[in-house]
């Protein structure tokens, strides 16, 4: 636990100290939710089992098992929900077919969550009178594109809103978007990378085209030259930094640095937890780490203390500004497709019953302007080759999603590597097997 002699004595209530002990005296809202979630959550009851009830610190109370969140928080009979989830909607962010992820949202959340994300659109640089042509991915459980449906319409300023979405052909989508006059385009890097490919291999521009909003997936240095070409007069912003599961985590602040953002106080309170320092958050600049979200909004399934799976470090802490750094050990964005680490083990366990594998790590790379999954495994199997399908074949049927990107060929197939234990990275400072290691660029050069 970190030591009391850490925390501010000043009244500002996020404060400016080096490392961030909440005093839930003087963060009745955090404290409030914790004891709700304590009383009507069971999972968070078992969580906080052991924790005193008159706790002074926020960091007194452990951060969120993603693991055991989400076996707790079943489609049916939820031990995370604190009551009958009796109006509102449900979404899906992520995990395999047999075991989806879901997020239980009531009415008044949702209400909240669509203020919150117009907002964001604001921020991010949308102007009176544009028109948007929203190509986020609809159906299948998914939430961004009604999301942004919801949140447009409640806007503060004009617009038009055109709901092309991400499942039509490039050829469909641009047409769509010349013939109503699209000014403003939302969706996927992935997706407008494809629509740039196909317009340049057709020699042709979207000089309509005045600003691209990305959410949902890294935009990453090798692709600004395709978009830029493509779409010339487009500034490239972030749109919202956020997720289905933690919310509208924080606003766009920057054209250049496109990680870059600002925390959407006062409905989060955000902690960057140094690497091995597993649950005590930093304010010090510069110092990357996990980063665990804590949404002040959500009651039905509350978010405390829950690792978002990104890195990020304070720019400034007392202004909430704050750098999106890649991906933490816990879950894998390849293009749109998540991939859970411990989802990726129980794959290979699943195809491969009877190996002793000594770990087993995730290696996100850049190939040909696309992004790559490579598996290592620390084994050595008589036959690779069949090892190697059984594992594709498993991940096929567990997340079909992934090789149905690999055939639009929007992301590169999957890699398998059998390595020796001592081939597998390392964290340099706990010694500790890395279960991933993201080597791709950013927008603004190589990491």
């Amino acid at each position: 636990m970190a030591q009391k002699d850490a925390v501010s004595d000043n009244n500002d209530n996020y404060g400016t100290t080096s490392t961030a002990l909440i005093s839930l005296q003087s963060r009745p809202d955090i404290g409030g939710l914790i004891d709700f979630a304590r009383a009507y959550s069971p999972y968070y009851g078992s969580l906080y089992a052991n924790i005193p009830t008159n706790a002074l610190y926020m960091q007194d109370y452990p951060a969120v098992d993603l693991d055991s969140f989400w076996r707790a928080n079943a489609s049916k009979k939820s031990q995370v929900i604190t009551m009958p989830h009796s109006g509102g909607i449900v979404w899906k962010t992520g995990g395999t077919l047999g075991n989806p992820k879901m997020t239980f949202i009531s009415q008044d959340e949702l209400r909240s969550i669509s203020s919150q994300l117009g907002r964001a659109i604001i921020e991010a640089g949308l102007l009176s009178m544009d028109r948007i042509a929203n190509l986020f991915y609809a159906g299948d459980l998914y939430g961004s594109f009604l999301l942004h449906v919801m949140s447009i319409q409640d806007l503060s300023v004009p617009s038009v809103h055109i709901p092309v979405g991400g499942s039509c052909d490039a050829s469909t989508t641009i047409q769509y978007m010349k013939d109503l006059d699209a000014t403003v385009i939302f969706g996927t890097v992935t997706k407008v990378v494809q629509l740039a490919e196909y317009l340049l291999a057709r020699k042709q521009t979207m000089d309509q085209i005045r600003a691209f909003m990305f959410s949902g997936e890294a935009f990453f240095h090798d692709q600004k030259a395709i978009v830029q070409a493509a779409f010339p007069l487009a500034r490239i912003r972030s749109l919202v930094y956020g997720s289905m599961d933690s919310g509208v985590i924080g606003y766009s602040v920057s054209g250049t640095d496109l990680r870059l953002h600002r925390a959407n106080r006062p409905f989060v309170e955000l902690e960057i937890c140094p690497d091995g320092d597993d649950t005590v958050p930093t304010t010090q600049p510069m110092v990357p780490g996990r980063l665990l979200v804590t949404n002040l909004n959500r009651r039905l399934q509350p978010v405390i203390r829950y690792p978002c799976g990104d890195r990020a470090e304070w720019v400034d802490h007392a202004k909430g500004l704050f750098r999106v750094l890649g991906r933490h050990n816990e879950s894998a964005r390849i293009g749109p497709v998540s991939l859970d680490v411990s989802h990726v083990r129980r794959i290979i366990y699943q195809a491969l019953p009877d190996a002793s594998i000594a770990g087993i790590q995730l290696l996100l790379n850049r190939i040909d302007s696309l992004d790559s999954l490579t598996i290592r495994i620390g084994y050595q199997p008589r036959d690779r080759v069949g090892a190697t399908k059984a594992i594709a074949a498993q991940l096929k049927e567990e997340r079909p999603m992934f090789q149905q990107h690999v055939d639009l060929r929007l992301i590169c197939p999957l890699q398998v590597e059998f390595v020796d234990a001592k081939d597998l990275a390392l964290n340099a400072r706990t010694g500790k097997l890395m279960g991933l290691v993201d080597q791709r660029p950013t927008e603004d050069g190589p990491k």
